[in-house]
C-alpha cells in the first residue's frame, strides 16, 4: 500500500514539474516572440527617423547649395567640353576652307596659265600675265620641237648695241661647262647654288660642288656679250658644243 502511494506522489510530483515547465517554455517562446515584435518595431522607427533626418538634411541650405553646386559644375564643365570641339571643328573647317581655296586657286592658275602671256608694261616697267582674251591673235606659224622656249619681243631687241646690253644686263663673271649634256652657264658666285632643272641634275649644287663632284668644268671667260652665243637673240643661233637649242620666235607687233 506504501508503495502505491510512494508511486501516486512521485507521479503527480512529475505531472507538476512537468506543466510548470511547459508553462516556463511558453512563457519563454512568447517572450522571445514579443522581443522580435519590438525589435522590428524598432528597426522600422529608426528607418523612419533616418528618412526624417535624410529629408531634414536634403532641405537645410548647406545641402541645397552643395547639391546646386555639383550640378553647376556638371554644366560648366559640359559646355566647356562642348565650346573645346566647337573650336575644334572650327578650325577644321577653316582649315578644309582655306585648302578648297588653295586648290581652286591653284586651277585658275593653272588654267590661266594655259591661257595666258607675259608682256612687257612699258607704263609699270615690269611683266605682267595677260589672259589670251585680252589679246589679238594671229597665226604665223608653228614651231615643232621637243622642247623649246618662245621669246615674242620687239624686233629692236635683236639691234640693241653692246654699249646698251652692258647697261641693261647684269655682267657674270665665271662660265662653266656642263660634261654629260654639254651646255653652259654663268654666274657670278661660285658657292651659289644653281637650279638644278635648268642643268639636269637632280639636287641644287653650287659651281664648285659640280667641278669637285666632276659634273661641270670651268672654262675661260672674259665677261663679253654674248655669254652663250646659241642662247643669244642676235648671235648666229647654232653652237656646234650646245646640245639644247633655244628657239626664239620674234613677233612683229604693228
Amino acid at each position: 500500500m506504501y508503495e502505491i502511494v510512494a508511486a501516486a506522489t512521485n507521479l503527480t510530483a512529475l505531472a507538476v514539474i512537468g506543466f510548470i515547465y511547459a508553462a516556463y517554455v511558453k512563457n519563454l517562446r512568447s517572450v522571445n516572440q514579443l522581443k522580435d515584435s519590438q525589435l522590428k518595431i524598432a528597426a522600422q522607427n529608426l528607418r523612419l527617423w533616418k528618412d526624417k533626418a535624410l529629408d531634414l538634411e536634403r532641405r537645410a541650405p548647406e545641402f541645397i547649395e552643395k547639391q546646386l553646386s555639383e550640378r553647376i559644375k556638371i554644366r560648366e564643365e559640359e559646355i566647356s567640353r562642348l565650346a573645346e570641339d566647337s573650336a575644334s571643328h572650327v578650325e577644321q573647317i577653316d582649315l578644309k576652307n582655306r585648302e578648297i581655296q588653295s586648290l581652286r586657286d591653284s586651277i585658275e592658275k593653272a588654267t590661266e596659265f594655259r591661257k595666258s602671256i607675259t608682256v612687257w608694261d612699258s607704263e609699270i616697267k615690269d611683266f605682267i600675265e595677260v589672259s589670251d582674251s585680252d589679246l589679238e591673235q594671229r597665226h604665223i606659224g608653228s614651231v615643232c620641237v621637243d622642247t623649246a622656249s618662245l621669246m615674242i619681243c620687239d624686233p629692236w631687241y635683236p639691234k640693241m648695241t653692246s654699249e646698251m646690253e652692258h647697261e641693261e644686263f647684269q655682267k657674270q663673271e665665271h662660265m662653266y661647262k656642263v660634261i654629260d649634256s654639254g651646255e653652259y652657264f654663268c654666274t657670278s658666285n661660285e658657292d651659289d647654288s644653281f637650279p638644278a632643272e635648268l642643268l639636269g641634275f637632280e639636287e641644287e649644287l653650287a659651281a664648285k660642288e659640280m667641278v669637285a663632284r666632276g659634273l661641270a668644268k670651268k672654262v675661260e671667260y672674259s665677261g663679253d656679250f654674248p655669254a652663250i652665243k646659241s642662247s643669244y637673240i642676235g648671235g648666229d643661233m647654232h653652237d656646234t658644243e650646245y646640245k639644247k637649242y633655244v628657239i626664239y620666235l620674234l613677233l612683229m607687233v604693228a
